[in-house]
C-alpha cells in the first residue's frame, strides 16, 4: 500500500511540473512512479506526451504503443501511438493503430483524416480516395480535416480542379484549419494564378510568422514570379528561425548564383557543407560557384571530391544521368577529362542512344588522349545522325592529328556539304592543305638533298 502512495505522489508532482513546463521533472517524477507500477497505463501515456513535447518522438512512440496494448480502449492513447509513428515516417505502423482506433469508433474524425493521409504518404491514392468516401458516408456530415487530406492526394495526381474545390469546402467549414490556405495556394500556383497563390501565402506568413512551411512555399512562389530580393530576404527569415535548415539554405545559395552573387552563393554552400558533410551535390555546386569567380585550382579539388562521392554512388545507388553529364562538363572545363571518361562511360551504359550522352563521352575520350575510343563513339553518332557537325569535325580533327589527311578531307567536305557556313570546319579544311603541301615541299627538299649528295 505504502508503494502505490509514494507512486501516486511521484505522479501528481508529475503532473504539476508538465503543467508549469518543467519537463525533466515531470518525466524524472513519472519515472519514479512506474518504477513502482510500470503497467500503469495512465502513467505510461503521460510520460509519452513529456518526452515527445522535449522532441524524443521515438522514446515517445515506445511509451505511447506500450500503453495503447494496456488500455487497448483508450482512443486518446492509441491515437498519439498512431500520430508519432507518422512523424517517425512509419506510416505503415500508424496505419495499424488507426485501424484499432477506427474499430474502436468508426466515427472518429481525426483518424479518419490521418489513414488518409497515411496513405497518400505510401502513394496508395486510389485507397485513399476510397477511404475518404468511406469516411464521408461514417460521419454525418462531410470532415474539414478529411478534405483537407484528400486535396493532397488531388494535387499530386494534378487534379488541381478537385483539389481546389475541396479545400474551398473545408475552409468554409472551418477557416482556421492548419495548412489549408498554404494547400489552396499550391493549387492556385499550379494553375497559373500566381498573384493569387502570393495573396494566400502571403497572408499566411503575416498571420504566423514563424511558420517554417508558409515561408518556404512564399519564397518559392516569390522567386517564380521573379521578385527575387524578397525571396532571398524571405530565405534569410527561414535561416533567423532555423539555422540548420538545408533546403533554405541550398535554396538561397541557388537564388544568390542565379541573381549573380557568386561570392555571395560560395559562402552559402560552404555553410551548407559544414552543416552536412554528406549533402548531396554540394561539391559540385562550389566547383561551378568557384570556376565563375575564376579561382580554378580550388574548383578542381572541390570537383575532383564530388568526383569520389559519384564514383561511391556508381557502386551503391545507380547513376543519375543528368547529374553525371554536368558533372563530367565541368571536370572537363577544369581539364580532368579521365575523371569525365569514369563518369560518362557509366552514364553511357544506362543511355547508349542517347546523343548528348555519347557527344559528352567523344569529348571526353578525344580530350583524355584516347582519340581511338573517341572516333568509335563518334562514328556510332553519325550513324544515328549523319548531319552531326560536331561528330564530323571531330572525326575530321582525329584523322589530321593523325596524319591522315585523306580520311580528314572527306569527312570535311562531308561536313561543308551539310553545313557549307562553318568556320571550324573551313579552318580544318585549310589546316589540312597547308599540312599536306608541307609535307610535300619536305619530301621534294630531301629530294634535293639526296641529290647533291
Amino acid at each position: 500500500m505504502t508503494d502505490w502512495f509514494d507512486a501516486e505522489n511521484h505522479a501528481t508532482r508529475a503532473f504539476e511540473m508538465f503543467e508549469r513546463g518543467r519537463w525533466a521533472e515531470a518525466e524524472m517524477e513519472l519515472r519514479k512512479a512506474l518504477a513502482f507500477h510500470p503497467d500503469q497505463p495512465e502513467w505510461l501515456y503521460h510520460l509519452g506526451i513529456v518526452l515527445e513535447s522535449s522532441g524524443r518522438d521515438l522514446q515517445a512512440k515506445a511509451m505511447f504503443e506500450q500503453a495503447a496494448e494496456l488500455s487497448p480502449d483508450q482512443v486518446d492513447v492509441v491515437v498519439s501511438a498512431a500520430i508519432v509513428c507518422a512523424r517517425l515516417g512509419e506510416s505503415e505502423r500508424s496505419l495499424h493503430w488507426l485501424d484499432r482506433v477506427l474499430a474502436i469508433d468508426p466515427t472518429n474524425e481525426e483518424a479518419l483524416a490521418r489513414r488518409i493521409e497515411m496513405l497518400v504518404v505510401q502513394g496508395r491514392h486510389e485507397e485513399a480516395e476510397t477511404a475518404f468516401y468511406l469516411a464521408e458516408m461514417a460521419m454525418e456530415s462531410s470532415s474539414p480535416m478529411c478534405l483537407l487530406e484528400i486535396s493532397v492526394s488531388l494535387i499530386a495526381r494534378g487534379q488541381y480542379r478537385k483539389a481546389g474545390w475541396c479545400l474551398r469546402e473545408a475552409m468554409k467549414m472551418e477557416p482556421g484549419l492548419p495548412r489549408i490556405r498554404l494547400r489552396l495556394a499550391e493549387v492556385h500556383a499550379s494553375t497559373g494564378r500566381l498573384d493569387r497563390a502570393l495573396q494566400l501565402c502571403g497572408r499566411e506568413v503575416r498571420e504566423d510568422p514563424g511558420n517554417i512551411d508558409a515561408l518556404s512555399l512564399y519564397a518559392e512562389l516569390l522567386e517564380t514570379s521573379g521578385r527575387h530580393t524578397e525571396a532571398v530576404e524571405t530565405l534569410r527569415r527561414i535561416l533567423d528561425f532555423e539555422p540548420a535548415d538545408l533546403p533554405a539554405r541550398q535554396s538561397l545559395a541557388r537564388l544568390l548564383k542565379r541573381m549573380g552573387h557568386p561570392q555571395r552563393s560560395l559562402v552559402e554552400w560552404q555553410i551548407l557543407r559544414k552543416l552536412d558533410a554528406n549533402h548531396h551535390g554540394v561539391d559540385i555546386e562550389i566547383g561551378e560557384v568557384l570556376m565563375q569567380l575564376g579561382r580554378f585550382a580550388e574548383a578542381r579539388a572541390s570537383l575532383l571530391q564530388a568526383h569520389e562521392q559519384s564514383c561511391d554512388q556508381l557502386e551503391h545507388l545507380g547513376p543519375d544521368q543528368v547529374e553525371l553529364i554536368r558533372l563530367s562538363r565541368m571536370l572537363l572545363d577544369v581539364h580532368l577529362p579521365e575523371e569525365a571518361v569514369v563518369l560518362m562511360e557509366a552514364a553511357y551504359e544506362v543511355a547508349p542512344d542517347d546523343p548528348e550522352t555519347l557527344r559528352l563521352l567523344a569529348l571526353a575520350r578525344y580530350n583524355s588522349g584516347d582519340i581511338r575510343g573517341g572516333v568509335t563513339i563518334s562514328r556510332r553518332i553519325i550513324r544515328m545522325d549523319p548531319g552531326c557537325r560536331l561528330s564530323m569535325h571531330n572525326l575530321a580533327l582525329a584523322a589530321l592529328q593523325r596524319g591522315r589527311f585523306g580520311i580528314s578531307w572527306e569527312w570535311v567536305r562531308r561536313g561543308l556539304r551539310r553545313h557549307p557556313g562553318d568556320e571550324s570546319l573551313r579552318r580544318i579544311r585549310l589546316r589540312i592543305l597547308f599540312d599536306a603541301t608541307a609535307g610535300r615541299f619536305h619530301k621534294w627538299l630531301e629530294g634535293c638533298l639526296t641529290e647533291k649528295a
